[in-house]
């Protein structure tokens, strides 16, 4: 780690919630590697279970525990559906709960917050333009809000403005009630990395793994096309900087690697196994051609002995190779 001064020393207790999901995962693995004490919430005994294996399993002598916290969002929906009252409403009001119970415990000096690319803004294929840091992702908030019925089109609007309200409502509870606390935010793309235990769920790694594991599963890699990515370890890690980096306060960091496509996927899988029946490239596949301005990440990244972002094809690789399945 560089010299610039860390709040919280390795040896120091963090808490992730939702630790046994993909993100949260990769986080806890990163905070043990360094040193960090780790309790993590999960919302039944099973993953309690497994994911106390999975991170021994990487570090056998690591501090970490996992404690059952069923209502930690207050039973807010997490999952895809239409009508943002019982997507969006629940999860604005859960955040805020959170930050307020933060507060309150005097132990608490850092909240880093997950939030996602698509707080920020749409992908828009094939434009040039520079990705406003400031901005939130007003379009699919107006979408998602529009008057019933509540149809099936509005999903991918309803799950883009869940992201950007749920930020705001931090930022919102920042402003407002000046928490002795410090907050940040990370906003990562399409993360890619390994499933760390058979029984994760895996989220967009498993994506990649079903399309490793049968070359004729490719139909969401396709259809979800072009995008910026983020390996799994360097977006872990800039939740680590806003937690432990004293200068890193009220930021938002932008987990904007590279750009990919599905013909780039295929491009990777058959540099990894030429063997395989992989399909044929996509004519009509477009790129994400936004700019990001990534100085202050890629400084943070430089602090934990980290050169740059990791590559497309080193972030495939090891997903493929070391993903527990």
């Amino acid at each position: 780690m560089g010299s610039t001064v860390t709040i919280i020393p390795p040896g120091g207790l963090v808490l992730v919630s939702g630790v046994s999901g993909f993100i949260g995962s990769h986080i806890a693995l990163n905070l043990v590697k360094l040193g960090y004490k780790v309790r993590g919430t999960v919302r039944s005994e099973d993953k309690a279970t497994w994911i106390k294996e999975a991170v021994a399993y990487y570090y056998p002598f690591a501090s970490f525990e996992a404690a059952l916290v069923p209502d930690i969002t207050a039973a807010g929906d997490m999952s895809f559906g239409a009508d943002p009252n019982k997507i969006i409403t629940p999860m604005v009001n859960s955040v805020r709960n959170l930050l307020e119970t933060a507060t309150k415990e005097p132990s608490v000096k850092r909240f880093v917050f997950t939030s996602s690319n698509q707080a920020a803004l749409n992908r828009t294929l094939g434009k040039e333009f520079m990705v406003d840091k400031t901005a939130f992702n007003e379009a699919s908030v107006a979408a998602a809000w529009r008057p019933p019925p509540y149809e099936p089109d509005r999903i991918w609007d309803v799950y883009s403005a869940l992201k950007t309200q749920i930020e705001q409502e931090v930022w919102k509870f920042t402003r407002e009630e000046k928490p002795k606390l410090v907050v940040n935010s990370v906003l990562p793309c399409f993360i890619v990395g390994p499933i760390i235990h058979p029984k994760q769920s895996g989220s967009t790694g498993k994506w990649v793994m079903d399309f490793w594991k049968d070359a004729g599963h490719f139909a969401p890699l396709q259809g979800f096309g072009g995008s910026y990515f983020v390996d799994a370890d360097d977006t872990a890690l800039l939740h680590i900087a806003g937690l432990t980096q004293e200068d890193v306060k009220n930021e938002r960091l932008f987990g904007f690697a590279g750009i990919f496509n599905f013909n780039t996927w295929v491009s990777v899988f058959r540099q990894l196994d030429l063997s395989r029946p992989w399909p044929a490239d996509d004519p009509n596949q477009q790129s994400d051609l936004s700019k990001v301005d990534d100085a202050r990440e890629l400084e943070l990244l430089k602090r934990f002995g980290y050169n740059g972002w990791t590559s497309f094809f080193d972030s495939v690789k090891k997903t493929v190779q070391e993903s527990r399945q």
